[in-house]
Order: C-alpha cells, then sequence, then structure tokens
C-alpha cells in the first residue's frame, strides 16, 4: 500500500515549520516599523559637578524609539531621548536647576529575540541657579553647565516592540 501526500500537504507543513522557527520576523519593529514614542515621567538624582552637589530632578523624558532587523541578521535599535519640562533642587543649597537637551543613542542585538534589557546613558545638560561664568568675571560665584546622565533601560519584546520602559536609577 503507498500513500500519496500531495504537494499542498508538503508545502503547509514547511510553511508550518519555518513559521514555528522563525514566527518573528516581520512583525512590528521590524524594519520599516514606525517608531515607539512615549513621555515617561521621572524622578532622578544626579551630581553637579560644578557646584558638588546632588540636584533631585523630575520632568519628562519624549523617546521616541525606532528597532530594525529580525531574529534572523539581529537587530538595531536607535533611541532619541529629550527632556521636557525638567527641573531640579540642590540637595544643599536648595537652589533651582534646570535640565535641557536631547541625547541619540544606539544599541545592536545578536540575531535572535532582542529580550535582553538595554541600558541607554543619556546624557543631559545641568544648569545650575546663579550667572553663568563669563571669560572676564570676577572671582564671585558663577557655574556653567555641566552635563548629567538619566539612563534609559529598555526591555523589547521577541518581536523587537517595546516591552518596558524604565527612565532613571530611581524609578
Amino acid at each position: 500500500m503507498r500513500i500519496r501526500r500531495g504537494l499542498g500537504v508538503g508545502a503547509t507543513a514547511l510553511i508550518s515549520g519555518v513559521a514555528l522557527v522563525f514566527p518573528l520576523a516581520g512583525i512590528s519593529g521590524a524594519p520599516g516599523g514606525i517608531p515607539w514614542k512615549s513621555s515617561v515621567p521621572f524622578t532622578e538624582t544626579v551630581f553637579d559637578s560644578g557646584t558638588s552637589e546632588s540636584v533631585t530632578l523630575s520632568g519628562t523624558e519624549a523617546l521616541s524609539l525606532h528597532v530594525t532587523g529580525d531574529v534572523i541578521t539581529g537587530w538595531t535599535a536607535s533611541l532619541k531621548a529629550t527632556v521636557h519640562h525638567t527641573v531640579g533642587v540642590g540637595g544643599t543649597s536648595g537652589g533651582s536647576y534646570k535640565a535641557k537637551g536631547t541625547d541619540t543613542l544606539t544599541a545592536s542585538f545578536h540575531p535572535g529575540p532582542p529580550t535582553t534589557p538595554t541600558t541607554y546613558q543619556a546624557t543631559f545638560r545641568l544648569i545650575p541657579p546663579g550667572p553663568p561664568c563669563r571669560a572676564n568675571d570676577s572671582p564671585s560665584p558663577c557655574f556653567n553647565p555641566s552635563t548629567v546622565l538619566v539612563p534609559v533601560t529598555i526591555t523589547l519584546n521577541a518581536d523587537g516592540s517595546v516591552g518596558s520602559v524604565q527612565v532613571g536609577h530611581s524609578n
């Protein structure tokens, strides 16, 4: 007795097997995908080297993440982070600070699901209270902006879409 399987059964089995092995290629977050955007409120304590004090910042970080790639060739994630309405209070002086700026960072992932949490070291300008220093200023206190780090940790789902986001260390 001979059993014949038609081309349809074999093709269906092959397609099903490929779908099980590579179920994630072409899902959201794959090449040509629409960037994920969100505004994330945060509170973070940073150190201002110019004034030698800790500053507690509160504000919003606007994030735009564009993921390209697939499980076969690997993934690239490009993050644009911008602080909005971010102000701080000096821990010693009680002075009012402002944080400003935008940072663009990139991460690469090996082939397979990109599910490892990735921390992007986003840096911004921290503007202290008081006048900025000028070339011919008298020795009175003046302070220039310094650079501070407000990290963003993003975990992607297996298909390259955003699973979770944390801004700063303290959230």
